[in-house]
Formats: C-alpha cells, sequence, structure tokens
C-alpha cells in the first residue's frame, strides 16, 4: 500500500539527527571496508606486479672465482635453466655530510640485455659510463643529491673516489633505501675495476624452465649446475633460493591487511547493532501506531516489510556516501604502503568485487542485524500496543536493586543506577559497542608502546653503540690502541662474523637471501667469550660460556621446529660443513637469523688465529649526537691509520631502520581503533535516547510530583555516564587480551617473537576522559529533547 511507504518517508525526513546517525553507522563500517579492501586489492596486485616486472632470480649461485662469458653459454644450454646472466654484489661505503653511509653496488654485465633483476629506467643516463653510476630511486634521499651531484665513495680494497649520479632508476625487488639508511648504485665492470676491485663476476643468476615457483625443484636444479661448476674446478661459496616470486615483505605485508580486514567487517557490525538498536528505539517510539495499523488490518509481515525498507533505505545512502570516500581512503593507504614497499604503483583500479562486497555487507549485515528487533517489534498483540504507556516493565535483577537501594548514592543517583539495568539485552548491546571501541583504541595504543618498548630493546641487548666490519682480518693490538685512545670510548672488543647457513639434506650452503643482501640472510657471529657488550635475552638453555667450545646459541630467526637443546647442527663456514652443540636460544631484536658462537673456535676453523673481522665500539655517552660525531672521529682515525673498513653501522642507525617499517601499520591500526570509538559513542547515544522514549510518562510523572528539569538532565546523564564506565572496565580486561594477540602477530611478523604484553596508561586515560565527555554528550542531548516536552505532553505520551 502506498500510504505504508509515504509513512516510511515520512520517519525518515523527520528525525534528521537520529536518521543520519544511522547512516553515519553503516557508512563507516562501509568505508573501513572499502579502503582496507581496496588498498588489499591495490597492493597485492602491484605488489606481484612490480616484484615480477624485476625478472627475479629464481635462484643464485655464489662462487669463489670468476664466471666467463664462455662458461655462462654453457650455463644457459643446462638442461631445465631458462635465463642465465652473471653479475657482482660489492659492499662499499658512501661519504654524506661527513659521514659513512654503506651503499650496496650492482655490477652488470650489460645494461642493454638484462633478463634477470631487471629496473625500471627513470631519468638520466641508461647505461652508466665509467665513473658514473645509476641510483635506485630512494637512495637519493640518504644520498643527499640528485641526478648529475657526484659522490664520494670507497670499496673495500680501493682508495677514496667520487662516482657521478648520471641516472635514476626504480628497482621494487630492493626495500626503500631510507629504511636501510644505504645507498643503492649499478656500475659496469669498467667503473668497478677503476674503484680498485678485482673485475670478476662471482654471481650465478639462473631462472629454471619449469615449476618457477616450487622451492624444492629450483634447489635441485640449482645444485645440478653447482655440480656442474665443480667438476670443471669452480668451487661454490652458497646458493641463495629466496622465496619462489614472492616480495621480500609480501608474506607479512597480506597477514597484516587480512587482519586490518576483519577489524574492518567489526567496525560495520558493531555500527549494524546500533543500527538494530535505533531501529527497535524507533519501533518502541511506535509501538501504538503499530497497534492501531493492527487494528484496521495490517499484517506482522506488512509492518515488519516496512521497517525493513526503512533500513534499505538508511543502508542505501550509507553506502552512496561510503563508497566514494572510501576509494579516497584507500588511495592514501595504498599509496603509503607503496612508499613502505618501493613499489610503484601502475594501476590504481580497484577491482569491481570491491564495491560489490561493500554494497552486498552494507545491506545484508545491517537487515540480519535488525532482524530480531524488527520481527518481535512488528509481532507485538494489539491490546500490548494500545496498552503502552511507554513505561518499561521488564523485571531488575536482584544486585541492582541493591545497588540502587545503597545509602552509598544520592537518590538521583540510585534511581539512573536502577535505569541503567531495566533492558539488560540493550544494556548488553550498548556495552559491547563502547567496550569494542574502547578496547581497540587502548589495544593500538598498547601495541604502538609495546613495539616502541621491544625497539628499546636494541640498546639494552647491544651494549656497544658503533659496528665496524672490517675489510680484512687484523690483530686487535693494531686496532684497539688507537680507538681506545679517542675520548669518549669505553670499551672495544673484537668480533668476527660469516654468512652461513643450517646444512640439512645438501652438500652446499643454501640460504634464502635476497639479492638485497640483507632479506632471509643468515650469518655467524663469533665472539670473545665472555662478552662485556652484548646482552642477550636467552630464552631456553645457555649462553655461552666456554671459550673455544663448539657450541653454539641461536637467535629465533635461526631456530626451526624441530630443534632442542643439545642437538647437533651443522653450520656452513666459507661452503664448508662444520658441527656444533646447540646450548642455547636468544630473542634478539633488529638482528636476522644469527647463529652465536667462541671467536675462539670460529678462529681455528676459519684459519684466522688472533685476528678479529669487526670491532663493536661502546661510548661513555650512547645519545644519537655523540654517536654520529664518535662515528666520524673512529672514521677518520682509522683512515689515518689506514685500516680500511667494509662497513660502519651505529646502533641508533639500525633502530630508526626498524622503527621505519612498522610504522604505517601502526598507524593504520589506530585509524580503524577511533572509526569503533566513533561508533560505539554513536551506539549509547542512541541507547540513552531509546531508554528516555521508553519512560516517557514515567518522566511527566515524575515532573508532576515535583521532579525540576535539573533533576531529569542529572537523572539522564548519569545514567550515561554510567554505562560508559562501565564500558571502560569491560574494555580495559577485552584491551589486555587483544593487545596480547596482536603483540603475538605483530612481534611474530618482524621478529618472528611475540611482543612485550604492554599497558598503556596515556590509552587509558585518554580512553576515560573520551568516554566520560562522550558519555556526557551522548545524555545531554536526549536529555535536553526530554524537558522541551511539557508535562501535559509528557503524560499524554502515545
Amino acid at each position: 500500500m502506498r500510504p505504508r511507504y509515504m509513512k516510511v518517508i515520512r520517519d525518515l525526513t523527520s528525525d534528521y539527527s537520529k536518521n543520519l546517525m544511522l547512516v553515519l553507522a553503516i557508512a563507516i563500517g562501509v568505508f573501513g571496508i572499502g579502503s582496507i579492501l581496496g588498498g588489499y586489492a591495490v597492493l597485492s596486485r602491484e605488489m606481484n606486479a612490480n616484484y615480477m616486472s624485476t625478472a627475479p632470480a629464481s635462484a643464485t649461485i655464489e662462487i669463489d672465482g670468476d664466471i666467463s662469458s664462455t662458461l655462462l653459454d654453457s650455463v644457459r644450454t643446462f638442461p631445465g635453466i631458462k635465463k642465465a646472466e652473471r653479475r657482482s654484489t660489492i659492499v662499499g661505503r658512501m661519504k654524506v655530510h661527513e659521514r659513512w653511509h654503506p651503499i650496496l653496488f650492482f655490477v652488470i654485465d650489460d645494461f642493454e640485455k638484462m633478463e634477470i633483476s631487471r629496473f625500471r629506467h627513470i631519468s638520466g643516463t641508461k647505461i652508466p659510463t665509467e665513473g658514473t653510476m645509476l641510483v635506485e630511486r630512494t637512495a637519493l634521499m640518504v644520498m643527499g643529491a640528485s641526478e648529475g651531484d657526484a659522490i664520494t665513495v670507497r670499496t673495500p680494497h680501493g682508495s677514496q673516489q667520487t662516482l657521478k649520479i648520471g641516472g635514476v632508476v626504480h628497482d621494487p625487488a630492493l626495500a626503500p633505501a631510507w629504511q636501510e639508511q644505504a645507498g643503492y648504485g649499478y656500475i659496469t665492470m669498467a667503473t668497478l675495476k677503476a674503484l680498485g676491485e678485482n673485475s670478476r663476476f662471482d654471481l650465478l643468476r639462473i631462472q629454471v624452465s619449469e615449476n618457477e615457483y616450487a622451492r624444492q625443484h629450483i634447489t635441485q636444479k640449482a645444485e645440478e649446475v653447482a655440480d656442474w661448476l665443480k667438476q670443471r674446478g669452480i668451487e661454490i661459496h652458497e646458493i641463495q633460493v629466496p622465496s619462489p616470486g614472492k616480495h621480500p615483505h609480501q608474506s607479512q605485508m597480506e597477514a597484516v591487511l587480512s587482519i586490518f580486514t576483519v577489524f574492518s567487517f567489526m567496525i560495520l557490525l558493531l555500527g549494524s547493532i546500533l543500527v538494530a538498536t535505533s531501529m527497535a528505539t524507533l519501533m518502541v517510539k511506535q509501538v501504538r501506531q503499530i497497534g492501531i495499523m493492527k487494528t484496521i488490518g495490517g499484517s506482522s509481515y506488512q509492518i515488519s516489510t516496512m521497517y525493513f525498507f526503512m533500513m534499505l533505505v538508511v543502508c542505501v545512502v550509507a553506502i552512496l556516501v561510503s563508497i566514494p570516500l572510501s576509494r579516497l581512503a584507500a588511495f592514501g593507504f595504498y599509496t603509503q604502503i607503496a612508499k613502505l614497499l618501493n613499489l610503484e604503483i601502475t594501476d590504481s583500479s580497484i577491482p569491481l568485487r570491491v564495491p560489490f562486497i561493500q554494497i552486498a555487507s552494507g545491506i545484508l549485515i545491517p537487515m540480519i542485524a535488525a532482524a530480531i528487533p524488527l520481527i518481535r517489534g512488528s509481532r507485538v498483540s494489539v491490546r500490548a500496543a494500545l496498552d503502552n504507556y511507554g513505561v518499561s516493565t521488564q523485571k531488575v535483577n536482584r544486585w541492582s536493586t541493591f545497588l540502587s537501594r545503597t545509602s552509598l548514592f544520592t537518590d538521583t543517583y540510585r534511581l539512573s543506577l536502577r535505569n541503567v539495568f531495566r533492558q539488560r539485552s540493550r544494556l548488553v548491546l550498548t556495552l559491547g559497542l563502547l567496550a569494542a571501541g574502547g578496547a581497540m583504541f587502548m589495544t593500538a595504543l598498547n601495541v604502538s608502546d609495546a613495539w616502541e618498548t621491544n625497539l628499546k630493546r636494541i640498546y639494552t641487548q647491544r651494549l656497544y653503540d658503533q659496528e665496524i666490519r672490517l675489510n680484512e682480518r687484523l690483530l686487535p693490538d693494531s686496532v684497539f690502541s688507537v680507538i681506545e685512545a679517542i675520548d669518549g670510548v669505553t670499551k672495544v672488543e673484537g668480533w668476527d662474523f660469516a654468512s652461513s647457513s643450517i646444512i640439512k639434506d645438501s652438500k652446499y650452503e643454501i640460504t634464502k637471501t635476497y639479492p638485497d643482501k640483507g632479506h632471509g640472510s643468515f650469518s655467524i657471529q663469533a665472539l670473545p667469550v665472555p662478552t662485556q657488550l652484548l646482552n642477550p635475552t636467552v630464552v631456553e638453555g645457555q649462553w655461552l660460556k666456554t671459550a673455544g667450545s663448539n657450541e653454539v646459541v641461536l637467535n629465533q630467526l635461526a631456530r626451526t621446529s624441530e630443534m632442542t637443546i643439545g642437538d647437533d647442527v651443522l653450520l656452513a663456514i666459507d661452503g664448508k660443513p662444520t658441527r656444533w652443540k646447540i646450548i642455547g636460544f636468544t630473542e634478539d631484536v633488529g638482528s636476522p637469523a644469527t647463529a652465536y658462537v667462541s671467536i675462539t673456535t670460529f678462529a681455528k676453523i676459519a684459519g684466522s688465529s688472533g685476528k678479529v673481522g669487526m670491532l663493536r665500539i661502546a661510548y661513555s655517552d650512547r645519545s644519537r649526537n655523540n654517536s654520529q660525531n664518535k662515528s666520524r672521529e673512529i672514521d677518520d682515525v682509522l683512515e689515518d691509520n689506514n685500516i680500511r673498513v667494509s662497513a660502519s653501522i651505529p646502533v641508533w642507525l639500525l633502530h630508526n631502520a626498524v622503527a621505519a617499517h612498522m610504522e604505517v601499520l601502526v598507524n593504520s591500526l589506530l585509524a580503524m581503533a577511533l572509526l569503533m570509538a566513533i561508533v560505539g559513542t554513536l551506539g549509547l547515544t542512541s541507547t540513552i535516547s531509546m531508554n528516555v522514549l521508553e519512560r516517557t510518562r514515567e518522566i511527566g510523572v515524575m515532573r508532576a510530583i515535583g521532579a525540576t528539569p535539573g533533576t531529569i538532565k542529572s537523572l539522564i546523564v548519569w545514567e550515561g555516564i554510567t554505562i560508559g564506565v562501565l564500558s571502560i572496565m569491560i574494555a580495559f580486561v577485552v584491551s589486555i587480551a587483544f593487545s596480547y594477540f596482536m603483540g603475538v602477530f605483530i612481534g611474530n611478523i618482524s621478529f618472528r617473537t611475540p611482543l612485550t604484553l604492554t599497558i598503556s596508561p596515556i590509552a587509558i586515560a585518554i580512553w576515560v576522559v573520551l568516554i566520560t565527555v562522550g558519555s556526557y554528550f551522548a545524555s545531554v542531548f536526549p536529555a535536553r529533547r526530554t524537558n522541551k516536552v511539557t508535562t501535559r505532553e509528557a503524560l499524554a505520551y502515545e
């Protein structure tokens, strides 16, 4: 019947503030879903497209020697090999603002015929001439330079020289240079020779012709090639097989985006519960109208259909508003993540499935949530509807009765407390809304604090401030004396290191290292026992205590699930298997997979007895400014004493690099929490409005016997604040569980160790203020509306 739908239109247009609140509640949820799913869809597609556009190598075989062009041509005809190229990678240093930073030089055989590990040219020359280099676009910021500038560099065996930036490229297989605080340069073999290094290609990159995403097949084929090379007298150092077809950060990013997707649907669910509560409020207000419609022949089905149509209109308006806004938010989201991952968005189109999911979820979830109150309200009998006096008759439990009678509270507050528990089902829904928003808000800040607390462990675990990797192993006395003479240096220790891997079923050293030499790497750290510059977090077993033993301690990234204390493990050193006994496991923050051993035993195996390859230096002042100054001073002293350095890494730089990896993700979690908080506050407003409507005649009676407008206002406001306070307590308890879960989740994808459960006092304080203020304003507006109704109108309420 047409009059029914005219009534729906009048209901929708008669109370703009309430209906806008309903639209906003649904719109926030649909907006969140569209923002996350839209960003997820674009990032997943572009991450794969960017990475695969580089034609990444299936495997890289690192040899001791040179790969000749003749040998390369033979490998290209090897059964099962589709493509093969030779490369070389040199870790050097560049001088920026009087301070040395690491720079990774990629030596390309032929810039015109690259088929593996390609990159995209952006500007400048495409082929660098001798004495020039191409630079990855994100490295310009670290270099503090632009195209055409000259950079002072130094390689391990060469002298200090300058290289001109001839062009800029984009290599999406590399992490942003600002994250690693390093430079990326692409040079020819002629330039490498001019820098003073041996002109040889020691990296053989191959692509398999079949089963290109099967790691086992790739490893098997790489071992076959390695066997073939070994038969020709070529020594194999290691075989690198990164995750096939996967960007270094792909697994972590997909996990994070998946959890955000779940949160976005939670926001819509909370908003739908709010709308369901509001529709129930409307049906309470119109209960006599429902009775009249039934009196003149309206069925429960017709009445429920009318209110479902009203819900549909609200949902459609919310969808029309939220979809365009969500696309803008998705743009901002995937743009920031793309910057974090060094991706180029080539196709920003959001798949059609995203708006379809928004439309379907934006209609179905609210409809399902509202189904019970709408059907229940439409089935009210004619007599019950016409006899309704706006007073709730639900029984109050004994506990709430006891609280309302205690002499600890004023009369007004005791009555407010009784009203809070009058409609328990509605109270549970409201508390759920507020508690969910509060729990997520506190969880976001708790996780942020936990992340910062975990990052501080970088300093508490590392009691040194500077790590210097020497170009060649030296006797400690020749180095220590010049460094210990520097004012402010408190301790120097000589360590050693080597890339390694756990040897299982292969005779070769198989690692998961990516071409950037960082992601997926595994190393051995050889240290003096006991050491004074490392404070390990031992989670099982014990730390190294005996110098010269074959004992090893593994960190969480080096440990596999089947390892236990007392097991023997084979570790490759210079391609040779060595046997060690596991005595402990540690949790490291900011370290790759690492095995800790005694430098005495390591020196015997490596044939470097009495020499060290790495220095770790502690300062009396651990501040960043002092570390920067001391780093420059130490670099100058080592340079004056002709002590060659391959890398100099201050601890503060490591801290900043690790922190940059999760900044956007933690901020995104906080944004999701704020959306939940908004929905929760809207839910409280709806609940208080509904409670006031139900008690309209009751309030009229109170006025008739002398209650002032101020008393009525206090009664309603205290009711709202009480609900808010109850939600704070529930939210705090739930936030502990959420914080633990998110800490485990984020910690495992970052360090493979859970973040420490941290309770942020600031988070609690902020939420208490927000919910108290929000509860007040959510209650004061219904109270003001009630006070505008005259006593006669309240007593005559229908």
